[in-house]
């Protein structure tokens, strides 16, 4: 009896080995030390003695990588990153929300306002996904897809 796949597996099975070759790249020091590097303003003290706060920032940073890793493969046959940008804008929308939603419950100065922590997820997030999509780049244009 013949196994039988369908185009939907197999497709899921050969972006699973993308990410996992992609997220190879990728060091957990590397992420910790760049979010304590963009967050830690905002909470100095959470950093030091709740570091659960850490994690979340994390997977928003892995997710946001994965995004710009995936769509890579349109910049890689001519788009520009504006363009691509903009197809995954929804996608990035759902991790801005996320992660704010979470560091808000945590954040402890009100009166300076929520913008800052706004665009500090923003930055953050943004950055992540720009290395994520010049990694699947360079990964396209070496054919190691």
């Amino acid at each position: 009896m013949t196994v039988i796949t369908t185009f939907s597996e197999k497709q899921r099975e050969k972006r699973w080995k993308f990410e996992r070759k992609v997220l190879r790249q990728l060091s957990l020091n590397d992420l910790r030390k760049d979010a304590q590097q963009h967050f830690e303003h905002l909470f100095p003290f959470h950093f030091q003695y709740e570091p659960f706060l850490v994690d979340p920032i994390i997977d928003a940073a892995i997710d946001s990588f994965l995004i710009g890793a995936e769509f890579s493969r349109f910049g890689y046959y001519g788009e520009t990153v504006l363009d691509v940008r903009f197809r995954c804008e929804e996608e990035l929308k759902d991790i801005y929300t996320q992660l704010f939603y979470i560091l808000e419950g945590w954040y402890t100065y009100r009166d300076i306002g929520l913008d800052s922590l706004y665009i500090a997820v923003e930055q953050f997030v943004e950055q992540w996904w720009e290395k994520g999509f010049t990694e699947g780049t360079k990964r396209y244009r070496m054919r190691l897809h």
